[in-house]
């Protein structure tokens, strides 16, 4: 038994390290430059897509925290204003820590359903379902 724990050990050891990552999801981040009076996120949708959520729902998520108008044109989100892009990124962290990642799991296998008024997250990966914060 101990050689066996001594081979699965040396096999460990020499595998590379990107198969020994056990991280299905990693945190995404906007690409942002400032034109003008504006700032433009210009992979909001694949971000959307990514993290497998309604664009209007992360819009409507970002006006309110920002406290900026915006709008989705395109592929982009065109915000109005400067805002620092490690402003928005922080944004972004917190609304895929509430509306997207499992607290239970930590996976991203969840959706937003809404049951008699409430706002849930529920994950496919473990079951688990939760309310969360209504976004308003």
């Amino acid at each position: 038994m101990e050689d066996y724990e001594k081979l699965l050990e040396e096999a460990y050891q020499n595998l590379p390290e990107k198969v020994k990552t056990t991280v299905r999801f990693e945190m995404p981040k906007f690409e942002i430059f400032l034109q003008g009076n504006q700032t433009i996120v210009v992979n909001f949708m694949e971000v959307v897509k990514y993290i497998r959520r309604d664009p209007k729902i992360l819009l409507k998520y970002l006006t309110k925290e920002l406290a900026a108008p915006a709008n989705i044109v395109g592929d982009r989100l065109l915000i109005k204003g400067k805002v620092r892009a490690e402003k928005i990124n922080k944004k972004l962290e917190a609304f895929v820590k509430t509306y997207v990642l499992c607290k239970e799991c930590g996976k991203p296998d969840t959706e937003l359903i809404t049951i008699e008024g409430i706002l849930y997250l529920r994950c496919a990966a473990c079951g688990a379902r939760y309310p969360v914060p209504p976004i308003s």
